[in-house]
Parts: C-alpha cells; sequence; structure tokens
C-alpha cells in the first residue's frame, strides 16, 4: 500500500510515494546571479518500492541559475520509479539544469517517468538529462522525456542526454525521447546516454534541430558518444537544423554513436540532412551508425534530403559511411527536377562518389562501388 509523503530530507524508502506539488524559483532582483536549487522528493535516495509524485517546477529568470532535480538528488535504486515532471527553465539569460529522475544513478529494476522540458525563449544556457545524472545499469529503464526551446533570441546553447550522463551497461533501456530546438546557436544532443555497455539498448528517440537565423553548429547522436560489448542502438529520426539568416550552419549527424566497438550494433535510423535559404549555408555531415571496429555491424540507414521551396539543402552534404551491404539507401524528395534514378548524375572524384541531383549535391565519402536504382527513393 503505497503513502503519501511530502518531500524529505532524507531518502524515500519501503512504499512512500511523494506527493505531486508546484516548485518555483525566485527571480533576481540583484545585479549578480543567483542560484534556485529545486528537489521534487528526495533529497537523498529512493529505495524499494518507492515512487516521485508527478512535480511541476518554474525556473526563476533575470540571470539566475536553475538547477532542478525531479526526484532523488541522489541515487534510485531497487523497484523505484520517478514521476512525470514538467519543468519550466527561466528566461532573461537564465542557465537551466534539469535532471528528469535522479541526480546521481539508477541501477536494479528502477525506471524513470516520462519528463517535460521546456525553456525559456530567452534563456542562456539549457541542460537537460531525462533521467539520471550518472549511470543507469541493471535492468534499469529510461522514461520517455520531451525536450522543447524555441529560442527568442541569438546565442542559446542546449545539451541534451535522454536518459543518462554517464553510461548505461547491464541490461539497461533508454525510453523512447524527443528533442525539438528551434533558434539556438548550438545544440549537443545525445538519445540516450554519453556512453553504452555491455547490453543496453537505446530508445527510438526523435532529435530535431529547427531553424536558426545566423551560424551555428548542431551535433547529433541518436544513442551515444561509444557504444561497446553488446549495446543495441536504437531506431531514431535525426533532423539536421536549417539557416534561413548568413553564416554557415553546420549539422553533424550520427545515427547511433561516433564508434562502435566490440559486438555492438546500430539500429535503423532515418537522417534528415538541414536546408539553408539562398545566401544562407547549411553543411551537413552525416553519419548512419559511427565508426566501426572489431565485431560491430551497423544497422539499415536511411538519409533523407528533401528541399522545401527557397530553402534547399544544397552541395555541402557529405555521407561518411553509406553501406550497400547494410542496405542503406537515400532518398531525395522535392528536389526540382529529380523524380528517379535516370535524374541523378554520378560521379567519381579520387575515392568518393558524388551525386549531382537537379541543383543539390551528395558526396559518398570513401565509397566506390557502383550505385543502382536499388540505392534510391524519390517523393
Amino acid at each position: 500500500m503505497f503513502k503519501r509523503v511530502p518531500f524529505t530530507l532524507g531518502d524515500l524508502t519501503d512504499h512512500q510515494w511523494g506527493t505531486d506539488d508546484i516548485l518555483t524559483g525566485a527571480d533576481n532582483t540583484i545585479p549578480r546571479p543567483i542560484t534556485n536549487f529545486l528537489v521534487g522528493d528526495a533529497g537523498g535516495s529512493m529505495f524499494d518500492f518507492s515512487r516521485g509524485g508527478d512535480d511541476t517546477f518554474f525556473g526563476g529568470s533575470f540571470n539566475v541559475i536553475n538547477i532542478v532535480y525531479g526526484d532523488a538528488l541522489r541515487n534510485m535504486s531497487d523497484h523505484s520509479k520517478g514521476g512525470d515532471d514538467t519543468f519550466t527553465g527561466g528566461s532573461l539569460h537564465s542557465v537551466n539544469t534539469f535532471y528528469g529522475d535522479a541526480g546521481d544513478s539508477m541501477s536494479d529494476h528502477s525506471e524513470g517517468g516520462n519528463d517535460t522540458f521546456t525553456g525559456g525563449p530567452l534563456s542562456f544556457v539549457n541542460t537537460f538529462v531525462g533521467d539520471a545524472g550518472g549511470h543507469i545499469s541493471n535492468h534499469s529503464k529510461g522514461g520517455d522525456d520531451t525536450f522543447t526551446v524555441l529560442a527568442a533570441t541569438f546565442g542559446v546553447s542546449n545539451t541534451f542526454y535522454g536518459d543518462a550522463a554517464g553510461n548505461m551497461s547491464g541490461h539497461a533501456e533508454g525510453g523512447n525521447d524527443s528533442f525539438m530546438a528551434s533558434g539556438s546557436t548550438f545544440n549537443e544532443v545525445t538519445g540516450d546516454a554519453a556512453t553504452m555497455s555491455g547490453r543496453a539498448v537505446g530508445g527510438n528517440d526523435y532529435l530535431t534541430c529547427g531553424n536558426t537565423s545566423g551560424g551555428g553548429e548542431n551535433i547529433l547522436r541518436g544513442d551515444a558518444f561509444a557504444m561497446s560489448d553488446f549495446a543495441h542502438g536504437g531506431n531514431d529520426v535525426l533532423t539536421g537544423g536549417s539557416n534561413s539568416g548568413s553564416g554557415q550552419l553546420n549539422n553533424f549527424l550520427y545515427g547511433d554513436a561516433l564508434s562502435l566497438s566490440g559486438c555492438s550494433k546500430g539500429g535503423n535510423d532515418i537522417l534528415y540532412a538541414g536546408t539553408a535559404a539562398a545566401g544562407s549555408t547549411v553543411n551537413n555531415v552525416m553519419w548512419g551508425d559511427g565508426l566501426l571496429s572489431g565485431g560491430a555491424e551497423g544497422g539499415r540507414d536511411q538519409f533523407v534530403f528533401k528541399d522545401d521551396g527557397v530553402m534547399t539543402v544544397g552541395t555541402q552534404n557529405t555521407i561518411e559511411d553509406f553501406s550497400q551491404s547494410q542496405h542503406d539507401q537515400i532518398k531525395f524528395i522535392d528536389v526540382a527536377g529529380v523524380q528517379s534514378f535516370d535524374d541523378l548524375v554520378i560521379t567519381q572524384s579520387a575515392t568518393d562518389t558524388v551525386i549531382t541531383a537537379g541543383e543539390d549535391q551528395v558526396t559518398l565519402h570513401n565509397f566506390t562501388g557502383s550505385l543502382t536504382e536499388k540505392d534510391f527513393l524519390f517523393a
């Protein structure tokens, strides 16, 4: 039988269940920064069958540092479960950091809640860790978390880990997470964890960078920085940002990780190149999986180049790991004058293959094979 308990400075244990609370950080009224430190349920850890409440947090604004822990400041273990928490970040040059469930690690059969982060339109730096600020191990599961920032000023920076800022190991599973940021200058986005090992499995994540009105950089990793052992990537969808202003926007898309080693395996991912308006530049560097070594295997990936009126993918597009043996495919959508394989011009440039599709161009780095109709899709 669960027993509802208000916030405690210690631990949640047994069948204790945190209450559903509303916590609001203070706004700043002085010239120097202030810090709001908010914890939803436990100032310690969560054990046994304890549960976090569904808490709502509002960060303070005007040069404020907001640090928020959705459920426990420390660890979650046994069969504990985080609540479904909601955080609205502070605005006006605020720095927002939100740990959806545990500030440290999750182990045993613990589960993260389904948490939601909405960044303030004039925030400065947003960092969101969907479940654990440390590691996720054993049979723990991350929740299905959502991050949204619609920046109203240039210079906003976002960092996102869908599940853990550390390692996912054992039989841990990532949640199906969603990231959407528009107008931000810099986005570093990782669908599951910094690293994945053991038999950890990534979630099926949707990572999207919207439009910016100037230069910047987006780094999207479907699962992790590095995958090893028998780790398995999720089936992710990554969308690079678009540039409607001046300068150059760089998109680096990795369907799974920068590197896969051991017997790890990439998921079946879909990568969308970003676009740019006339007079703007977008540079798309795309890896369906990542750099494979040892017995690692890639998934069946799809690289999508979609023009949208005056917003086109342009000519600075590179696929680093196109593989016919993995049944990768390239898809062109709404590209003027391109409706079939016969409309493509395919040439070799040293060890690269260059595909010209109307006014757009895609380079397959270190690929010298013969492309056929089976390698392409059109819409």
